[in-house]
């Protein structure tokens, strides 16, 4: 008897395993803990389906008039312009019916994310990175929610698209892994450690943009409402890397104030 050791393999050794059962092998695998919330996916909206249709109805009933009074090249044209909205009504079905299995699953220590056609991808919040498409400043300024999540285990991408209650989970995904990664963060400053966030890195001494550093004592402000990381050094502002390409963004922000705020003199 062989023992798997991916959750995946007992899918391909017993197929087929049910997606709950599968989700939870896969948490077992890695230790996410007891299980919080289950996000399920966004349900299928048919207007644009239902828009298709009526366009290309409409456009083939002109055709047909048009094949009846004889003008056969007009008839053919409008024929043809009307397999367009049918082609792309037939594909949004098959995404929509494709989303409807995709699920997110919050645990303990970690999440997992299911696509239709994939495999259950887990993601614990100590090895985590998050990139986040656009970051909320203010709860009144609408942000479209898509996160890509990085880890030992591989890669996913989630968004508002996919998958409904697109704030909570985008959210708590946020919190924990600030939470969970945070404190090690400040340890390793503290301890004399650069920590890395992509193309910036921060020390007790200075911030750092793809090797350049500006010491904490010349920063007078930071900023990210631009969608960059913006400095504020001597009056001039400067634009560094792209939020949505920082790992971690929140750990990031958090530690970059503190150190501006309290500098090592």
């Amino acid at each position: 008897m062989i023992t798997p050791n991916r959750p995946e393999t007992v899918a391909e050794a017993r197929h087929p395993v049910p997606l709950t059962q599968l989700i939870h092998l896969m948490a077992e695998y890695q230790q996410l803990g007891a299980h919080r919330d289950t996000f399920l996916a966004t349900p299928a909206d048919d207007t644009f389906v239902r828009g298709c249709g009526i366009v290309a109805g409409c456009i083939a009933f002109i055709g047909v008039i048009c094949l009846i009074v004889g003008a056969w090249p007009g008839a053919v044209a409008l024929l043809m312009i009307a397999a367009v909205p049918v082609m792309l009504a037939f594909r949004r079905g098959i995404i929509n019916r494709q989303n409807r299995a995709a699920r997110i699953d919050l645990f303990e220590y970690g999440v997992t994310v299911y696509h239709s056609g994939q495999r259950v991808a887990g993601f614990r919040w100590d090895t985590t990175e998050v990139r986040q498409e656009e970051i909320p400043f203010h709860d009144t300024v609408p942000v479209v929610y898509r996160l890509e999540l990085t880890g030992p285990a591989g890669r996913a991408e989630i968004d508002e698209v996919g998958f409904a209650r697109a704030r909570e989970w985008a959210r708590a995904i946020q919190s924990a892994v600030t939470a969970t990664q945070l404190p090690l963060a400040v340890a390793a400053i503290d301890n004399g450690e650069t920590v890395e966030f992509g193309d910036l890195g921060l020390s007790l001494d200075a911030l750092t943009y793809k090797g350049e550093p500006f010491p904490w004592t010349n920063i007078q402000l930071i900023d990210a409402r631009s969608g960059h990381i913006r400095l504020k050094v001597a009056g001039m502002w400067m634009s560094l890397a792209p939020v949505n390409t920082i790992p971690n963004f929140y750990i990031f922000n958090e530690l970059a104030e503190r150190l501006r705020l309290t500098p090592v003199g």
